[in-house]
Order: structure tokens, then sequence, then C-alpha cells
């Protein structure tokens, strides 16, 4: 029998779930940025910066989810380069 795993850009339900739920920041700031969710902003950072969304998923995780606006940008800017 095939096990079918949903996926959103090869990257789990699951852990869609997880980074959404690991939110600190209030959800309107996300909106603000164009997106309704945690994960749709992870999202949208990497295809800005032309970085692989799991690349960009390792950094969210290593720094929290406080540092989403902040020091997650400035981590990406810098790989991008």
């Amino acid at each position: 029998m095939t096990k079918v795993t949903l996926a959103i850009d090869s990257v789990s339900l699951a852990t869609v779930e997880r980074l959404n739920r690991a939110r600190t920041i209030r959800l309107d700031r996300y909106e603000e940025e164009g997106n309704f969710d945690r994960f749709g902003y992870l999202r949208d950072l990497a295809a800005n910066h032309g970085i692989v969304i799991a690349d960009v998923i390792l950094m969210a995780d290593l720094l929290g989810p406080e540092e989403d606006f902040d020091g997650l940008v400035s981590t990406l800017e810098d790989m991008s380069c």
C-alpha cells in the first residue's frame, strides 16, 4: 500500500502546523506582510531571497519565532549574497 503525505512546496502539513503553532508574534503582523500565517510568510521569504524553503525553516527554527521579522530576515539576506 502506498503512503500519501500531504505537503505544500515539499513541506509536510505537520511541519506547516508546527511552524504556525510556534508563532509568538501577533498574526496581524504577518498579515501586514501579505500573509495569512507564519508558514506563508516563511515561504515568501524563501522566494524573495532565492533560498530553498527547507533552509528558511531550519533558520527560523534555530533563531526562534520572535526573530521572524528581524534576525531571520538579516540572516537570509546574508545567505543570499
